[in-house]
């Protein structure tokens, strides 16, 4: 692929995995995020990593031979590059497994790494701006990574990151449209109880409790909502009907 192609596929692929309309599943992007990354150059395999919570990694996607078994080795052993990327929102880069220090460190996953043939793990977290929402982990060869292949992958992980955070926020303030609304029908519907009551309690000589519990109780006898009934008593006839004034009826 010639230098112009692989920019034209790497803009695009920002486009399309910043949307937040790609797609209404977690998966999809991730799954898009994975096939753009395993083309490249140096990748071997990997993963994305996503927050369930703040504490609890979720294995969302993995790509390349054996990539998903070293993604579900970090996430139940809690341990390795993706999982500290994720964790305090910092890249680390061609970090060599073999290292005494790696070892030491991830002393279980670099076992497991090593053993399927890579000798180092590239790790760049999927954040927006304050939110950390997982990572990106790449295995490959030490020094085989390229710094514009490092580059290109975290600008493909922000980019993401920008997709599912929008999506996010989108549907809590869909969520929060809808409470406001349920609100603002409970709202309307005590004012209209509260009127009725006071209209009931005048028109028959009764205090506005014992009003209530004449509309509740006409309510329950005939299987109808109380708003309903509230509105009878305001909108209906003073002299005629269930709610007239007393001698009148």
């Amino acid at each position: 692929m010639s230098a112009s192609d692989r920019e034209e596929s790497l803009i695009t692929a920002l486009l399309e995995l910043a949307d937040p309309a790609a797609g209404e599943d977690t998966t999809g992007p991730l799954e898009r995020l994975a096939a753009y990354c395993v083309r490249l150059p140096g990748v071997q395999a990997g993963g994305v990593l996503m927050a369930r919570d703040q504490e609890r990694p979720a294995l969302a996607v993995g790509f390349g031979d054996a990539g998903s078994p070293l993604q579900r080795v970090q996430a139940a052993l809690d341990e390795g590059p993706c999982r500290d990327a994720w964790r305090t929102g910092r890249r680390l880069t061609d970090v060599p497994l073999g290292h005494p220090d790696s070892r030491a460190r991830w002393p279980r996953f670099t076992t497991q790494a090593l053993d399927e043939g890579f000798s180092a793990a590239t790790a760049l977290p999927v954040r927006y701006r304050s939110r950390r929402l997982g990572s990106l982990n790449f295995f490959h060869q030490h020094r085989a990574l390229a710094q514009r292949e490092v580059t290109a992958g975290q600008a493909l992980a922000d980019a993401v990151a920008i997709g599912l955070a929008y999506r996010t926020d989108l549907r809590e303030l869909q969520s929060l449209r809808d409470r406001t609304g349920q609100l603002q029908t409970a709202l309307d519907s005590r004012i209209v109880i509260e009127q009725a009551k006071g209209a009931l309690a005048e028109r028959q000589g009764r205090t506005p409790d014992d009003a209530f519990q004449v509309m509740r109780g006409y309510a329950r006898a005939n299987q109808r909502k109380l708003t309903e009934v509230a509105r009878q008593v305001i909108g209906g006839p003073a002299d005629s009907g269930p709610f007239a004034r007393p001698g009148t009826g």
